[in-house]
């Protein structure tokens, strides 16, 4: 089984966390206030803001790069990243020394660049979730999607403006779109690892690695837009925000990385899937907006405004057939309870949460005899209407499933007291019991097993093997519907041939 990495629980928020969140603040109110009034020393201010966060995050960084019991590539990765941290350590207060510092000079830019890149090689060696051949080339056709949406965006806010004001020539689209490049090169590397997703080693690390890169194409794509196509200088405090913003998020997941802990887990699929659905619609927006902005609807506008809608459509189309594929992925088609992926993956989830928590394992009684004697379309019957029993009787947010054939099985990923459990596991019992099936009467029954976790005490397949030791033990009162406890007597190495098993309900 795999593990799952997951941020150790803390009784609050770590030192380490909150002292970036408050110069993440403190820096942020300080670009806001020059944003609209400007203020004489925010520059040096704000480069000492981005050196702050480049030593917070250059110490993390080579922490957990020297991490040894990280994978290789993840560890290669943050050593990437400590580069990002130290180009801003050492170049910024050299540039602030030699006065050649600012958001707008050559030398600002070329740092730039090299952060970009160094984060651009930090991105490809992460180590991405294992998957087939058909969803690497899913995903990477999908992460192309997400590029060319952004090269039309960049298209429009940087190169553009620039080939129409100087022509189109090799060494205008060189200047023009080196800067852009390496933008549409992080671009590319952020959406294939959001829609690929980590490897479970890396995973809430990685989102924080991606946003950052999103802020800063942003920021770039902002800053051309407004150089480029408005003729206006843009505030020195916008793209000062956009760098923060970005060092910030790089700082948090450097410790946030060196804050995991392994717990068995699996990888759900994120928000990150509609980012080429988000990337389609630039082109038809952008032509409405240049439509607009020049005044000739006719003819483009409404070409434009028609390309658009029919995006919509076939985009929430796209996104319904997805929503269904994934539910189909999660769902018993028989009886439409959870099946075994989704029912594994809330216990996951329960217990990385650190909360006390049960799981309910049950096996109905008597099933193989009415697949034999009425059939197996009655059988299915039969199934459905268990379900319907565990629908009414499993309080939310209790999740009941089906895990194959006859078993069945519950999770309370949230409960106060095992007394919580206990009266599940009874109301279920009680509901059990003679039902009607095409004039027939059959008996509902099940053998009931309950166990608990205590936070952090076991994993989710402790907890199974727990509750399926109480399950045998029910079942082996009688056909009728009982429920028992795991205790440790039930346990095969602790219980002798001569020992009393403890009483079921």
């Amino acid at each position: 089984m795999p593990l799952r990495w997951h941020r150790r629980p803390a009784g609050g928020l770590p030192p380490v966390q909150l002292g970036l969140g408050v110069l993440y603040l403190a820096a942020l109110a300080v670009s806001l206030a020059d944003l609209f009034s400007a203020l004489s020393w925010y520059e040096p201010v704000a480069e000492s803001a981005r050196v702050a966060f480049g030593l917070f995050g250059l110490v993390a960084a080579v922490r957990v790069a020297r991490t040894p019991n990280l994978p290789a590539r993840l560890r290669q990765a943050w050593g990437a990243v400590a580069a990002c941290f130290a180009t801003l350590v050492v170049t910024v207060p050299l540039l602030m020394v030699l006065g050649a510092g600012g958001a707008h000079s050559h030398w600002d830019d070329a740092t730039h660049v090299v952060f970009v890149v160094a984060l651009l090689i930090a991105l490809q060696r992460f180590p991405l979730a294992p998957t087939n051949r058909q969803d690497r080339i899913k995903a990477g056709v999908d992460a192309l999607t997400v590029m060319a949406g952004g090269s039309v965006v960049l298209w429009y806010t940087a190169i553009g403006p620039v080939v129409q004001r100087s022509g189109l020539s090799a060494d205008v689209l060189f200047s023009a779109a080196v800067y852009p490049l390496a933008d549409l090169a992080l671009l590319f590397s952020a959406a294939r690892a959001l829609l690929r997703g980590a490897d479970e080693s890396a995973q809430r690390p990685l989102r924080l690695l991606t946003a950052g890169a999103l802020i800063l194409f942003t920021g770039d794509a902002v800053r051309g837009f407004v150089d480029g196509r408005m003729g206006e200088t843009m505030p020195l405090s916008w793209q000062f925000i956009c760098w923060i913003t970005a060092d910030a998020l790089l700082a948090a997941a450097a410790v946030a990385q060196g804050r995991t802990v392994a717990v068995v887990g699996r990888r759900q699929p994120g928000p990150a899937r509609y980012l080429p659905f988000l990337a389609v619609a630039v082109a038809p927006v952008l032509m409405l907006i240049e439509a607009a902005r020049d005044g000739g609807f006719v003819p483009w506008g409404g070409l434009a405004l028609g390309g658009a809608m029919l995006s919509v459509l076939v985009l929430y189309r796209q996104t319904l057939v997805q929503r269904e594929s994934d539910e189909r992925a999660l769902t018993d088609a028989l009886t439409g309870l959870a099946n075994r992926t989704m029912f594994r993956e809330t216990s996951y989830q329960a217990l990385a949460r650190g909360r006390r928590m049960s799981i309910l394992m049950i096996d109905m009684n008597g099933f193989k005899e009415i697949n034999d004697t009425l059939g197996h379309k009655a059988g299915d019957r039969v199934l459905a209407e268990f379900a319907g029993v565990l629908r009414q009787c499993v309080p939310a947010p209790g999740l009941p499933a089906r895990l194959g054939g006859d078993e069945f099985g519950v999770v309370l990923p949230e409960i106060n007291s095992a007394e919580q459990a206990y009266e599940v596991a009874g109301r279920i019992a009680a509901a059990l019991g003679p039902v009607m099936l095409d004039g027939r009467l059959i008996t509902l029954a099940a053998g009931i097993g309950v166990a608990v976790s205590g936070p952090g005490e076991l994993t989710h397949d402790e907890i199974v093997h727990r509750a399926d030791l109480a399950m045998y033990r029910a079942k082996s009162l009688g056909p009728e519907t009982r429920w028992a406890i795991w205790q440790e007597s039930l346990e095969p190495a602790a219980a002798a041939p001569d020992t009393e098993l403890p009483a079921a309900a």
